[in-house]
């Protein structure tokens, strides 16, 4: 799953996830679809329209997610470092990192771009320091902005896309097909075709 933290469509597809019981299963790849957002949350006239109208699609979409807490953008910059880090060294650790900073950012309204803030939730699911790789984080974002250019997004195995926030049924179906590893089952041979 290619996403961000302060998405709101992002947020909703993570919840799912966990609803369906998927997120173990789920490689998270955290991207930055606007990095020159302030840490502090003063956004600009523009981005706090955006911002409002982004929410209000997806409560209107997902009302179950509703209310959400969040009130302005904040630089995801340091929570996507701290989950690409996490999702390499601790992939155990990583689905509930990842629920609880969205959580932290969507539901309890945290600048969640602040250090003390993220060193609080590290310590809390006792996840020790790491080195974080910035240069790791620009060739992803990258990637992104050329191939696919939209958030959230999830990649199958086999190459199917899941672009953006569909319905709940679709990521679930996308899912029952994305992850499923079947043994080889029976099945007519091309010889028991011939005649």
């Amino acid at each position: 799953m290619v996403s961000d933290f302060n998405c709101p469509y992002c947020f909703t597809l993570n919840e799912w996830i966990e609803r369906l019981g998927r997120s173990e299963q789920v490689r998270w790849v955290g991207i930055e679809h606007r990095p020159t957002l302030p840490l502090d949350g003063e956004n600009t006239a523009e981005d706090s329209v955006l911002f409002s109208t982004e929410v209000s699609d997806v409560q209107e979409r997902a009302p179950e997610m509703a209310p959400l807490s969040a009130r302005t953008w904040v630089n995801s910059n340091a929570a996507v470092l701290l989950q690409n880090a996490v999702e390499d060294e601790f992939p155990h650790l990583a689905p509930r990192l990842r629920a609880r900073i969205f959580r932290s950012y969507w539901r309890e309204g945290l600048l969640i771009s602040k250090d003390e803030v993220l060193h609080q939730i590290r310590e809390d699911l006792g996840i020790p320091e790491l080195e974080t790789e910035e240069e790791y984080l620009e060739e992803l974002t990258g990637w992104w902005t050329e191939e696919l250019d939209r958030i959230p997004c999830m990649l199958a195995p086999t190459g199917l896309v899941h672009l953006g926030l569909q319905t709940f049924g679709a990521v679930k179906s996308f899912l029952d097909s994305a992850i499923h590893y079947s043994s080889v089952g029976p099945g007519c041979r091309g010889s028991d075709l011939k005649t």
